[in-house]
């Protein structure tokens, strides 16, 4: 093309024809001269410097053709960038770890830089995505299992940065997992759960439907008494089902409500020791009589009746069932304590009592009347509250349950 018909030239023309168009609007000789002079001066300098970008358009222009591959790779500051990164990252060169991050040199190994992807990975669907120079990555995700830990599973991508040469991002799902993990298992456990009992009333039902069993008195009696008791059962486990639920919908919404929780503890224990069997082995220890907290008067009365009373079940008949609340140390936070003196729970067991329906022995939980939810109504309610829960517990001593809940500010009581 003509250099007098480039795309420069006439974006010049059209701008110094626009400045002509706009001062002959103008009222005044000087604003005329003035809007003219500029935009004349302005097209000049546009259609004389030839580093102009409207002077030479390259259409569609390809930016990643004209990046160095090797002017990342052997960049001096590329070690500290990859370190900075939470996740895995490498730099594969045919098939050869050319770099690696501090997080990738612990999950793989620390001699991993300078090895062959084969000896690095040990990942048969690894190794066959990285030993091939010539695959063209895109970047989406693949999914492996087997890197790390036995269950560790990580999304691994790979993105071609030049001739022969890869990075590779892999990322922890495991968490993820677990949480698919569970929510599959919470589905399958209240289904068991519920059709439990109900295969039980089911089942008496149809017995009680016999002209035979229904004309015996004591049959008949001890039948409708086991039916009335499962399907307490059954009511007992869809109220903790909907409390769960409504708990979890509001955990990123925290109470804003100051509650007088040694009014709570109080009034809880005064109601067990009324209505439970083993009511008079509780001991009351409060070094408070007021102090008011950030909170759910429902959700924290539900709190305290839940932790009180699994000691009551769980604890030997007789012994003292210690409950207590007073002050932290730096009087920041509410110290509520629960210890009974029972069979206690072995150390493997801890971790997970506060999942779903989890049970270290699940005949007796049954026996005593426990739904399997009562430790993860807790452990939701405290997480709104911004609270701290921990379980100690002793083989043939007992257990302690406490709950650390923040005091509420001055300013709001």
């Amino acid at each position: 093309m003509n250099s007098w018909l480039s795309p420069r030239v006439l974006f010049a023309v059209a701008l110094a024809t626009a400045g002509a168009i706009i001062a002959g609007q103008l009222a005044g000789d000087v604003e005329r001269t003035l809007v003219t002079i500029v935009s004349l001066l302005t097209a000049l300098f546009i259609a004389a410097d030839p580093h102009d970008p409207i002077s030479d358009p390259v259409p569609n222009r390809n930016l990643s053709a004209h990046i160095d591959p090797d002017a990342i790779t052997s960049h001096p500051q590329l070690q500290p960038f990859i370190d900075a990164s939470t996740d895995a990252i490498l730099i594969v060169d045919h098939s050869k770890v050319t770099a690696a991050n501090h997080f990738a040199r612990q999950l793989l190994g620390t001699n991993i830089v300078g090895q062959n992807v084969r000896m690095a990975f040990r990942h048969a669907g690894a190794i066959e995505r990285l030993s091939d120079p010539d695959i063209n990555h895109t970047g989406h995700p693949i999914r492996l299992t087997g890197i790390g830990q036995q269950n560790q599973m990580w999304d691994m991508r790979i993105q071609s940065i030049g001739p022969g040469k890869k990075m590779v991002h892999l990322a922890d799902r495991s968490s993820a997992q677990a949480a698919e993990k569970m929510r599959v298992d919470f589905v399958a456990n209240a289904s068991h759960e519920l059709l439990t009992p109900l295969a039980a009333v089911k089942g008496f039902i149809e017995t009680l439907d016999d002209p035979a069993a229904s004309e015996d008195p004591v049959t008949r009696s001890r039948f409708l008494g086991i039916m009335a008791k499962e399907t307490d059962r059954m009511q007992a486990l869809v109220r903790d089902l909907m409390s769960l639920s409504r708990i979890e919908a509001e955990k990123y919404d925290p109470p804003q409500t100051p509650v007088d929780f040694a009014h709570i503890v109080v009034d809880t224990v005064d109601q067990l020791r009324n209505s439970q069997e083993r009511g008079g082995d509780i001991a009351l220890d409060m070094t408070v009589d007021t102090l008011p907290v950030m909170g759910d008067a429902g959700q924290l009365r539900q709190l305290a009746s839940n932790i009180i009373t699994n000691a009551m079940k769980y604890g030997r008949a007789g012994t003292p069932i210690m409950v207590s609340l007073a002050h932290t140390r730096s009087g920041a936070m509410l110290a509520f304590a629960v210890v009974d003196q029972g069979d206690g729970i072995a150390p493997e067991h801890l971790p997970r009592l506060t999942e779903r329906f989890y049970r270290v022995d699940s005949g007796r939980s049954r026996s005593v009347g426990g739904t399997g939810l009562g430790l993860s109504l807790v452990k939701h309610i405290v997480d709104r509250h911004r609270g701290h829960l921990e379980i100690r517990s002793t083989v043939g001593s007992g257990t302690s349950v406490s709950v650390l809940l923040p005091v509420a500010p001055v300013d709001v009581i």
